[in-house]
């Protein structure tokens, strides 16, 4: 693959997670100027409230009947986009994953063919290109755990030296 290539693959993979980062930034504010129209609704019946108490002798019964029925459907509204944004970031995080385990195999792929080369020339046994060979396939094979490993050390859940640990056990 030539440079142009990878620069135009490269191109449209950040603008493929920037339109879905894009959606899910319009999603959420979206919500939060839905919040934001409910919190007057909130407080009118917050007033009534303290209206209702402050009047000990209404006989009356405590009504927002009226307030309610103008908020439920902002209320169906919220439930509906933030539904939509559970499904949005899912979709990110799952394009995210699937280019970190594309980028893993191709880093194998590179690795097997500097080996191949290597041994084609001679520069190292059969035995050490087996072995080299075998780890790098390993670190794809165990491509989801690492990064599991990986977010934990990011998340500062263990140490570096947990971390490293860690992943010299997968890769053993």
């Amino acid at each position: 693959m030539d440079f142009f290539d990878k620069t135009t693959k490269v191109v449209r993979e950040i603008g493929n997670v920037t339109k879905e980062q894009t959606e899910l930034a319009n999603l959420r504010i979206q919500k939060a100027a839905v919040e934001k129209k409910l919190e007057s609704q909130y407080a009118e019946i917050g007033k009534r409230y303290v209206a209702y108490i402050a009047d000990s002798f209404r006989t009356a019964p405590f009504d927002v009947s009226d307030i309610l029925d103008v908020i439920n459907p902002d209320l169906e509204k919220v439930a509906e986009i933030a539904e939509q944004i559970a499904q949005k970031d899912q979709q990110v995080r799952q394009h995210s994953l699937e280019k970190d385990r594309k980028k893993a195999l191709d880093q194998f792929e590179s690795e097997k063919r500097k080996l191949d080369k290597a041994r084609d020339l001679d520069v190292i046994s059969f035995d050490e290109y087996e072995e080299k060979l075998a780890k790098a396939q390993r670190k794809f094979d165990n491509f989801e755990t690492l990064k599991k490993i990986q977010m934990q050390y990011e998340m500062d859940i263990i140490t570096k030296e947990e971390y490293e640990d860690k992943v010299r056990n997968v890769l053993q």
